[in-house]
């Protein structure tokens, strides 16, 4: 894409895509979350509902993807490197996120991407009634039906891929 990618840019292609296929979303502005107990805060002073998400930024060789999935879930980066038959896949740094995604550390975003970067999904994402994304910087959040992000991923340009080999395995009680 020609454009330089900002916040606001990457902010409007998430409301677009999101607008496009008629979404039920609303967005919340609250204090900055960089942890799930800045996110507890948020929720308590701001009254938004639903289930946290999270979307971690890949980088594996030179290929750089998006994996989407419901917060607390531990990813299994073996798995991931099996399916992507590449070298092991590494989360972006700061830096990285940043100057690709025009995202701060902690406020990853779902979708809105240029075209070359493949994006994985967790088809958990799409039973939860109201699903909570970042919105590109980290006082902004969505809220949005489960059903409708699906809705999302079939509309987007780059190429999208449910999955469900990502996560590890829940350990089981002893």
């Amino acid at each position: 894409m020609s454009e330089t990618l900002t916040p606001e840019l990457a902010r409007r292609r998430m409301i677009g895509l999101m607008d496009a296929v008629g979404a039920e979303y609303k967005i919340y502005a609250h204090r900055p979350i960089r942890n799930y107990d800045d996110a507890e805060l948020a929720r308590q002073e701001s009254a938004f509902i639903g289930t946290e998400s999270k979307s971690l930024v890949l980088k594996s060789g030179e290929d750089v993807i998006v994996y989407v999935t419901l917060a607390g879930r531990r990813v299994d980066f073996k798995a991931v490197r099996t399916h992507l038959g590449g070298p092991k896949p590494k989360i972006m740094t700061d830096e990285e996120l940043w100057s690709r995604f025009a995202a701060e550390p902690g406020a990853a975003y779902p979708f809105g991407f240029d075209e070359n970067v493949r994006t994985y999904v967790d088809p958990d994402l799409y039973g939860e009634e109201w699903l909570l994304l970042s919105l590109v910087l980290p006082t902004e959040t969505v809220q949005i039906r489960g059903g409708d992000i699906r809705k999302v991923f079939a509309h987007v340009a780059n190429p999208v891929e449910e999955v469900t080999t990502f996560n590890q395995a829940a350990s089981l009680p002893s």
